[in-house]
């Protein structure tokens, strides 16, 4: 890794540039509310923002289901569908779940 130092201006002129993304501690699941993630779950992989969590669902927003991933560090699902309605997720059914580039 090479370091490269910039003035603050010149910072602010490039930061939206920049590859990587800061990576926020992951104390428990409430910190995931309002960060988009991907459920693998027993039988489907669900992706969308966290809306909601409680003792026994995950409420996601703009919900889709993932039928086909292809290869995941593609920037888009092979097959990924909209969902028509927020989607909850038993808790219990959750096997991992994990940031995509999508």
């Amino acid at each position: 890794m090479k370091t490269i130092k910039v003035s603050e201006k010149t910072y602010e002129l490039i930061k939206d540039q920049l590859v990587g993304e800061e990576v926020k501690p992951l104390n428990n699941l409430e910190d995931l509310i309002g960060q988009t993630y991907v459920f693998q779950c027993a039988r489907y992989i669900y992706h969308g923002t966290v809306k909601a969590i409680t003792s026994d669902y995950i409420e996601l927003e703009d919900a889709s289901v993932v039928f086909e991933t292809g290869d995941y560090s593609n920037t888009s699902p092979s097959d990924m569908q909209a969902l028509p309605h927020n989607a909850h997720i038993m808790r219990q059914s959750v096997e991992a779940f994990y940031k995509m580039k999508w």
